[in-house]
């Protein structure tokens, strides 16, 4: 699985990648400009992320380390999206005196399959 580095993410400017939070727990602060999505809604079965293929995605947990990070960016890159990985996640940018923001609200992932549309909404 590809990685991207803290300062080649940097590199690529604000609007350079689409920048996905994935983390099991919700913190306090995020990534500036990054979306939130709960690993498990971005793994169900016919899912449409509405993510630009124009671009990378940036996929980043707690250290970069989460196995579902991993499994979310296969499933990403499966479908045609320039997945990455954040090495180190949201502590290795922290570290670098990354910009963040306050958390955002988790984004809701369309389902494809009616059945898992029903299933999404019971969440909400």
């Amino acid at each position: 699985m590809q990685t991207i580095t803290v300062e080649d993410l940097r590199a690529l400017g604000d609007a350079g990648a689409t920048i996905i939070n994935v983390g099991s727990h919700a913190r306090r602060r995020e990534i500036r400009g990054a979306v939130r999505y709960r690993p498990h809604d971005l793994l169900a079965d016919h899912v449409a992320p509405p993510l630009p293929l124009d671009r990378p995605v940036v996929l980043y947990d707690e250290n970069g380390k989460g196995h579902q990070t991993e499994e979310i960016a296969l499933r990403l890159a499966a479908e045609g999206f320039d997945a990455r990985i954040l090495a180190g996640g949201f502590d290795a940018w922290e570290r670098a005196g990354g910009l963040t923001q306050e958390a955002t609200m988790e984004q809701i992932v369309t389902a494809t399959n009616p059945a898992e549309v029903q299933e999404l909404d019971r969440r909400v």
